[in-house]
């Protein structure tokens, strides 16, 4: 005996109570302001501590650029040439370039905040509410809706929530990992940015000590720490790279993979 497949009609009773619960929940995360508001403050946090991630790496860059300009301050007033540059160069670029990585992320927040503002606005609430509720009527009325309709509130659907949902996966992966993470890196930074201030307090403080002729080697001698330069490089970039990795999948890879599934739930609408 062959299997048979049973149909239920539109007017099946089931049917209609399960679309009605389905339209209220809908309708519910369309107007509850929680999941909205949630989303907008994890965007502001995440755009103040790419801040603070700014911010910390400028101060590292600032400083080294102090203390490389110490080799032309010895080299002019004591003939000796200490070459700074040599071992600060390479975290120096790393440095500048990590900090344009973070201001392509913080451009990415705040072009997150603009559509969040617009697809939780007022209008787009009352758009979805006015689809959702026509189309359920219509159905519950028993006529065919064309399928570029059906097409079409599932787009509007789509535009309002993803984003949500995108957020809220960013929130998931910053609890379970992300946000220790991110903390002990910032912690590092703060440390190096320490110890460069060290090292430059020290030229300052051998200077002021025995003054700018007799104190320039002295605090050449204060300073020219190749194992402790060389530590701090190390740190800095370990820190660097790990919040690479971090801001590149919560700020550029994440968006980009919920932008290709809007365009492909957009291609498979309207093909």
């Amino acid at each position: 005996m062959s299997p048979t497949t049973v149909q239920l009609p539109a007017h099946y009773p089931g049917i209609k109570y399960a679309a009605g619960i389905a339209l209220l929940l809908t309708l519910m995360l369309n107007w509850v302001p929680f999941l909205d508001v949630q989303a907008a403050d994890y965007l502001a946090i995440s755009l103040t501590d790419n801040l603070l991630i700014y911010a910390s790496a400028r101060g590292i860059n600032a400083l080294i650029s102090v203390i490389q300009s110490i080799e032309v301050s010895v080299s002019l007033g004591a003939g000796v040439a200490v070459h700074f540059g040599e071992i600060l160069d390479p975290l120096n670029d790393l440095v500048e370039r990590f900090s344009g990585f973070v201001l392509y992320s913080l451009a990415a927040l705040g072009l997150q905040q603009i559509i969040l503002t617009a697809t939780t606005s007022i209008f787009a609430k009352v758009l979805v509410t006015i689809a959702l509720i026509g189309t359920y009527l219509a159905w519950l009325g028993g006529r065919k809706l064309p399928d570029w309709f059906k097409r079409l509130l599932g787009l509007i659907i789509l535009v309002r929530f993803v984003l949500v949902l995108e957020v809220g996966v960013c929130w998931t992966l910053d609890t379970v990992y992300f946000d220790q993470h991110q903390q002990q890196a910032l912690s590092t930074l703060d440390l190096a940015r320490d110890q460069l201030q060290q090292v430059r307090e020290r030229y300052d403080e051998a200077i002021k000590s025995k003054g700018i002729l007799s104190g320039l080697w002295d605090a050449a001698k204060s300073i020219i720490d190749v194992d402790e330069l060389q530590s701090i490089t190390e740190l800095t970039a370990v820190a660097i790279v790990q919040l690479i990795v971090i801001m590149l999948i919560r700020s550029v890879l994440l968006p980009l993979g919920f932008l290709w599934l809007t365009f492909y739930c957009l291609r498979r609408f309207f093909d």
